[in-house]
């Protein structure tokens, strides 16, 4: 009986300590460069937008060619808000995923609406 006890409270503990290992780190989207492969979350508000129909990219700053960029393809528009490039356009937001580099910039791929959260 005692050896289960112990094993309980040490899996909780791992448990604990693994949960405190995943926590994303937060960086700012004019420092998502630094992260690539990384799974990380960036903080910052999305400036500029546009849908082309295939992609949405969700762009924090207006020289979207050289920064930072949020990008949903079309497989997955069915599982955001309707129309992403306005309802997400103007907002603080927290992005989380793998840092890719993308012609020469950063991106992080949203597969799920879970990836991206509106702080402000």
């Amino acid at each position: 009986m005692g050896r289960i006890k112990v094993s309980v409270i040490i899996g909780a503990l791992l448990l604990v300590i693994g949960g405190i290992c995943l926590a994303q780190q937060i960086v700012p989207w004019d420092k998502a460069d630094k992260y690539y492969g990384q799974n990380v979350t960036v903080e910052g508000t999305i400036v500029a937008t546009y849908n082309s129909g295939k992609a949405c990219f969700l762009n924090f700053h207006p020289n979207w060619k050289r920064y930072f960029t949020a990008v949903i393809f079309r497989g997955d528009f069915y599982k955001f808000p309707p129309n992403p490039e306005e309802y997400y356009r103007g907002k603080k937001v927290h992005v989380t995923g793998i840092v890719r580099e993308y012609n020469g910039k950063p991106e992080i791929i949203l597969n799920d609406p879970s990836q991206i959260e509106i702080i402000k």
